[in-house]
């Protein structure tokens, strides 16, 4: 597919994982298709929310002007459209930073260890638990990775993320997270690690990455879902 029909696609909501995927990563490696990307989710965004109206109204108002041939006229008119462009993309930093706080609190312990064999798998999970419910994340992600590195399964390295992105290691967090393939492999996490991939998102200010994460919960059927629903809403 090439690059156009996928931004189509992604407007349209008809997006697969695959497709998802191959998304992000142009995003991510190809400068002008990231280019071409914001152009269209700019364009998207002043369709949806102003519908045009105070960027032609402001348009007609300096067109029934008396023409000069002061330069400093054009000059004057460029700065104010894009004065009033910039009011309706710019979300200030620390409104972003005030979402993220908002909407981020750790995912609750939903594995249960047992520890009656004394197996070094269990005993390990159990003892980074321990440090993730007490709230001591630094040595919690320690405790995943030690246990991970033993016994590769896919909610250790899930926790991990979750705890660095608690100690505010948030390229870390996404780093973790982005190293396992949750779908590819039906993780039941799969949902909750791309909830926390878009609230990292987020707080980094990459919002066209970060709505890519909440619209594949969005289309999810999982407890996150109304959540995310709410959340790109509140982006927009």
């Amino acid at each position: 597919m090439n690059k156009e029909a996928l931004i189509e696609k992604y407007f349209s909501h008809q997006l697969s994982d695959a497709e998802f995927n191959q998304l992000k990563k142009w995003i991510e490696e190809d400068e002008l298709f990231k280019n071409e990307f914001y152009q269209q989710l700019e364009i998207q965004k002043t369709i949806s929310e102003a519908n045009h109206s105070q960027i032609k109204e402001r348009l007609k108002r300096l067109d029934n002007r008396p023409k000069k041939k002061n330069i400093w006229y054009l000059y004057a008119a460029s700065v104010t459209i894009l004065i009033i462009l910039g009011l309706l993309f710019y979300k200030p930093q620390q409104e972003l930073q005030g979402i993220y706080a908002e909407n981020f609190e750790v995912y609750p312990n939903v594995i249960n260890i047992t520890t009656r064999s004394g197996s070094d798998k269990e005993n390990e999970a159990a003892q980074a638990f321990q440090y993730y419910e007490k709230g001591l994340y630094g040595e919690a992600v320690l405790a995943f990775n030690e246990a991970y590195k033993n016994h590769p399964e896919d909610y250790l390295l899930f926790y991990k993320g979750v705890s660095l992105l608690a100690q505010h290691k948030t390229n870390e967090g996404i780093n973790v997270l982005l190293s396992y393939d949750w779908e590819k492999n039906q993780s039941e996490f799969a949902e909750a690690a791309n909830w926390y991939l878009g609230l990292a998102y987020i707080k980094q200010e990459q919002l066209s990455i970060a709505k890519l994460y909440l619209q594949k919960v969005m289309a999810s059927e999982t407890h996150l879902q109304i959540q995310a629903q709410n959340l790109l809403k509140e982006l927009d």
